[in-house]
């Protein structure tokens, strides 16, 4: 079949003011002002007396812990002498003043008391209590669900509250003082990292020293440094198999880094491909002596090796870069894995144009609890917004735990039903809103045992394409769909005839990798993992650079999530009243958490065809603007005969995010898909100045959507496709692109910010299909109409 290159479309050249939405929010009224406020002020007193006790610095900052009612106005808490510092869980909100503005606030509380004048007076109203940050909330997930190591040396990483931006002069005088403190308590510190919304550093102290840091006023968060580990089983292949004339990658081709344990650059199928190497830890050369980077580096250039071995075909197209940011062991625990990203991702991206970077690690003492993201994932997306890259990262690998005992005795008899408890929550960076995170799926079922005898002992949890036992589950921030894509990753298997089967076995079922110590016939590896489904997504993504090398991450992002498909092998994993239990406790889909938007088809991701036309936009928008897309549907693809049609659309864009805001995304752009009679028409409906006259809209056709506004709308990458049998020749279709901010996003956000826009038109069972020419020959008709306006 004929291909073509996607196609380019415009949108109008209007643009409307946001239509906004109202919320009559009633604000708390207290019956006897008296009691209420008498009441704030002796919680505010205690809290005062608490904190001064807790003072372990110099310093002029109180830090309170706010309970409220309804909605309480953050941007003006600072009338009452206190500043809003982060939100927290449920209606909870940290603040901090000087002894001056604490004085102020226990003024306006008296004042209140007495029913005397005062401004703002419905926050007082809405706060309920006041009290300070205590030890139990200043221990992270980890410390309290596996306690701290029992050794007498511990490693910690801690986080100061984040006050004002990186060189905000409160905060400079919290750090030193916080260090001159470290210093006298002997306490060492072995790394240090300064954002605008993350205060960390990473500690070595005496055990008996841990009480000391929990009641620290200045203290965040305290948590166990991160974790990670890989196993692998080796395959024997002769290298006499190999090609000895692999052709290396043109000098143009797309480049990508892979930041990991190092590569074996000298590996016969990887050294084609290798561009520069580097290493990000003090004492220790770029190379790989784990094995994982190399492992991972080879699914990032040849995708499916088993594929290119059966064919005995090796083609590297794309150039690799080689990141060491993880120590001998693939570990992290001797240095800050913080700062050596953000070196690594810097130097490559501004050194050598990187503009792909595969991340498969993941900190199994950092599940996201639905809370703040904070840690890596928040690293990834400032630097996915301020570089403009894309970072494509695992999900984790769940390896069981003991506190609950999951599985309790098999993984075969208890998956997947263990896949729904809140320890298979993805792990940091996974919940990064800026990123795509890669879940795994199993490609085969059968260990090495199952091969060679016919006995019953080794039996699979999960079949092919279904989600691998250890792969970890959504969502992200807000309810933010994660993962977003899912690629082959491996299998597990129970042995059936021992009494504790929970020891997992993994030869047999894993992804085929490079082998960092070759030897002769040990050319390849086999690992098992979402470490290796994520460079396989990286792997398609170099590819559709080189074919579109002027497309931005946005437009990457969106075209690899504009071809996946949820496989119906994920959906009837869950019998149904597992899938039904999960929907009832968290109104959502275990599927959709599971595996995202699904697995990429790679058919049309590259080219289109006459019966599959993808079209590419890429805009900037103002906030609190519509833009105005009408797709370019020829008559013959809106036929009333019955036939089955498909319209996707996936949009993507790479907000600022702030980590003391529960919203975390400072700016919403979004898209609805609408049917009309004219561009005019579909204009009044989002139109502020005709909103007395017109209704307000959503998608159109929404019984044949897949997945609604609402939840696609919280990612910041976003996809619906809508499957219709009949249309009528005259209808218009439109998308309608929207962009709101947050209140507090206004320093934060540009004052035009990118998105890109992918809309995939499938007329598949029409075998005499022209769609790509008629849809070029609309688009053509719609340029010479914008040139004669």
């Amino acid at each position: 079949m004929t291909d073509y290159k996607h196609l380019r479309i415009d949108r109008a050249l209007i643009e409307n003011p946001r239509r906004p939405r109202t919320f009559n929010i009633q604000p708390i009224k207290r019956l006897d002002k008296q009691i209420h406020g008498k009441k704030l002020r002796a919680s505010l007193d205690s809290a005062i007396t608490r904190s001064k006790e807790n003072k372990a610095t110099e310093t002029n900052i109180n830090i309170l812990k706010i309970k409220y009612d309804g909605f309480i106005d953050f941007t003006n808490l600072s009338k009452h002498g206190i500043t809003f510092l982060s939100q927290e869980l449920g209606e909870l909100c940290v603040v901090y003043s000087n002894d001056e503005g604490l004085a102020q606030f226990a003024k306006n509380l008296e004042i209140f008391s007495n029913n005397g004048d005062l401004y703002y007076k419905p926050i007082i109203e809405a706060i309920n209590d006041i009290d300070i940050w205590t030890n139990e909330d200043r221990k992270s997930w980890a410390i309290k669900n596996k306690g701290l190591p029992d050794q007498e040396k511990l490693m910690l990483d801690i986080e100061l509250w984040p006050i004002g931006e990186a060189q905000d002069i409160h905060r400079l005088q919290i750090s030193n003082l916080f260090e001159d403190w470290c210093r006298k308590n002997l306490i060492a510190i072995r790394d240090k990292i300064n954002l605008d919304c993350l205060m960390m550093y990473r500690l070595e102290l005496d055990s008996e020293l841990v009480n000391s840091l929990l009641n620290h006023s200045d203290i965040r968060m305290i948590d166990l440094i991160p974790e990670s580990g890989i196993s692998i089983s080796q395959l024997s292949v002769d290298i006499a198999l190999i090609p000895q004339d692999i052709a290396r990658p043109a000098e143009d081709a797309a480049r990508v880094c892979i930041l990991d344990s190092g590569i074996a650059t000298n590996h016969p199928l990887l050294a084609p491909a290798i561009a520069e190497s580097r290493c990000f830890i003090d004492g220790l050369d770029p190379f790989d002596a784990n094995g994982h980077g190399t492992a991972v580096a080879s699914v990032a250039l040849y995708g499916d090796l088993e594929a290119c071995l059966e064919g005995s075909y090796w083609n590297p197209e794309i150039l690799i870069f080689n990141g060491k940011i993880l120590d001998n062991n693939a570990d992290y625990n001797l240095s800050s894995i913080e700062s050596s990203i953000i070196e690594a991702v810097e130097y490559f991206a501004t050194e050598h144009r990187c503009k792909i970077f595969n991340l498969s690690i993941g900190n199994i003492n950092a599940p996201y609890d639905g809370t703040h993201i904070r840690g890596l994932a928040y690293i990834l997306d400032k630097l996915s917004r301020d570089l403009e890259v894309l970072f494509i990262v695992s999900t984790g690998n769940f390896c069981g735990t003991d506190n609950p005992e999951l599985p309790k005795n098999s993984w075969k008899t208890e998956y997947p039903s263990y896949l729904l408890h809140e320890t298979c929550a993805i792990i940091d960076p996974a919940p990064a809103i800026n990123v795509l995170t890669v879940g795994s799926i199993a490609k085969h079922n059968a260990t090495m045992n199952a091969q060679k005898y016919p006995e019953i002992t080794e039996l699979c949890p999960a079949n092919e394409n279904q989600p691998s036992p250890f792969t970890r589950r959504g969502p992200s921030v807000k309810g933010a769909i994660k993962p977003e894509l899912v690629a082959v990753g491996g299998n597990l298997a129970s042995n059936m005839r021992l009494e504790n089967q929970f020891n997992p076995i993994y030869r047999g079922l894993g992804v085929l990798t490079c082998n960092s110590n070759f030897i002769g016939n040990t050319l390849f590896s086999e690992l098992c993992g979402t470490s290796f489904a994520a460079p396989y997504i990286t792997h398609l993504a170099g590819r559709l650079l080189n074919s579109y090398p002027d497309a931005s991450a946005n437009l990457l992002r969106a075209l690899l999530i504009n071809h996946a498909n949820l496989l119906s092998e994920i959906k009837s994993t869950f019998q149904e009243d597992l899938e039904l239990n999960y929907k009832n406790d968290n109104k959502r889909d275990i599927f959709r958490d599971i595996a995202g938007y699904g697995k990429i088809d790679e058919n049309e991701l590259f080219r289109s065809t006459e019966n599959v036309v993808v079209l590419l936009l890429e805009d900037v928008i103002e906030n609190d603007t519509h833009h105005f897309i009408e797709l370019p549907l020829p008559p013959e693809f809106l036929r009333s005969q019955v036939a089955s049609r498909e319209i996707r659309v996936t949009l993507s864009h790479c907000p600022a995010v702030k980590t003391t805001r529960q919203e975390y995304v400072a700016t919403k752009i979004s898209f609805l898909l609408v049917r009309d009679d004219s561009l005019e028409s579909v204009q009044n409906h989002f139109n502020h100045a005709t909103k007395e006259d017109f209704d307000t809209r959503n998608d159109d056709a929404t019984g044949n959507r897949d997945i609604s506004s609402e939840l696609r709308s919280k990612g910041t990458v976003q996809s619906s496709t809508w499957r219709m049998k009949q249309r009528k020749p005259d209808e218009k279709w439109f998308i309608v692109v929207t962009r709101q901010d947050k209140p507090w996003a206004k320093n934060l956000s540009f004052e035009k910010e990118k998105y890109a826009l992918v809309v995939t038109l499938a007329d598949r069972e029409n075998e005499n299909a022209q769609l790509y020419t008629r849809i070029s020959q609309k688009i053509q008709q719609q340029v010479q109409q914008r040139v004669r306006v």
